[in-house]
């Protein structure tokens, strides 16, 4: 079902479906709801789906200015779309940028997240420790600099649509991992007026310094991860945007996650092993059902 709800002083196009234990999902960059539909198809006789086009992207209210897309302001958006539902408490699961927010919102916000998934995605502190400590991961991460520049503007809008579909879903749809209406769901996605502006400035707004390659490395960031919640993290260890190091430095910052590998998987893990992370996010959430909190009657 599609629905548009109202959030934060936004409208939010969220697609919701099934019964059950609530999961909110949170996209990544380039995505939208609908990217969640490998994992929407296994898991809604289980489970009651939430899925947001996030602030700027698809259908949702997309503010002009940078400012808006502060870290701070992504995490209301949560907040408050956790309360449009009518909700106490969500399962989250997120993936690429609706990761890192995930575990942002988590920390910020724990009475509200019961369990929390996160594929291919570190929390901000992990993040920025591993840009200044790792070469390899500096590396990768300097097509965060390219996003933020006014050269990505004339790369990256919606009448380049055509170029955008070649460059970031050909490999999936030759393989068989998206098929013609998931190529046709993003191309609706991607031809929203300013909806590229919006996307890019998810990173012109991040707090997260990428030095130059042969800048000093070394710095002393701290990359503690105080979240209550249970967490899971599956690692699609062919990522090209996070380095295989990556996962271990999550669980060292969060010593009671669990990760499980999947060797043949890339940075959209959800997409190129759907059963798999079915699976394992059912199994996870099982474990940790959202219970009833109970309230003591006082004289």
């Amino acid at each position: 079902m599609s629905r548009n709800v109202r959030a934060n002083g936004l409208d939010f196009h969220c697609l919701e479906q099934g019964r059950g234990e609530p999961i909110l999902f949170l996209h990544g960059f380039p995505d939208h709801a609908a990217t969640w539909r490998p994992l929407a198809e296994r898991l809604a006789p289980e489970f009651r789906l939430i899925a947001p086009d996030l602030r700027g992207y698809g259908l949702t209210s997309r503010p002009l200015d940078v400012e808006s897309y502060r870290l701070g302001h992504l995490i209301d958006d949560v907040a408050a779309l956790i309360d449009a539902f009518d909700l106490s408490m969500v399962h989250l699961c997120g993936h690429d940028w609706g990761g890192v927010l995930a575990f942002a919102f988590a920390e910020k916000h724990p009475h509200k997240a019961a369990s929390l998934t996160v594929l291919n995605a570190p929390p901000p502190a992990v993040l920025q420790k591993m840009i200044w400590n790792d070469p390899n991961q500096r590396l990768a991460s300097q097509y965060i600099t390219m996003l933020r520049s006014a050269e990505a503007d004339a790369l990256f809008n919606e009448t380049n649509v055509d170029a955008l579909i070649e460059r970031f879903l050909a490999q999936p749809y030759r393989h068989g991992s998206l098929n013609d209406a998931d190529i046709e769901a993003y191309r609706h996605a991607w031809t929203q007026k300013g909806v590229w502006q919006a996307m890019l400035a998810w990173y012109r707004a991040s707090p997260f310094d990428v030095p130059d390659i042969d800048a000093e490395f070394g710095n002393d960031f701290l990359d503690e991860c105080h979240i209550e919640c249970p967490v899971q993290i599956i690692w699609g260890d062919q990522d090209a945007v996070f380095v295989p190091a990556m996962a271990d430095a999550i669980v060292h910052a969060c010593p009671e996650a669990i990760l499980t590998r999947l060797p043949a998987a890339g940075h959209v893990p959800h997409r190129d092993a759907p059963e798999r992370c079915a699976a394992l996010i059912a199994k996870f959430i099982a474990q940790h059902p959202i219970r009833p909190i109970s309230k003591e009657v006082t004289a």
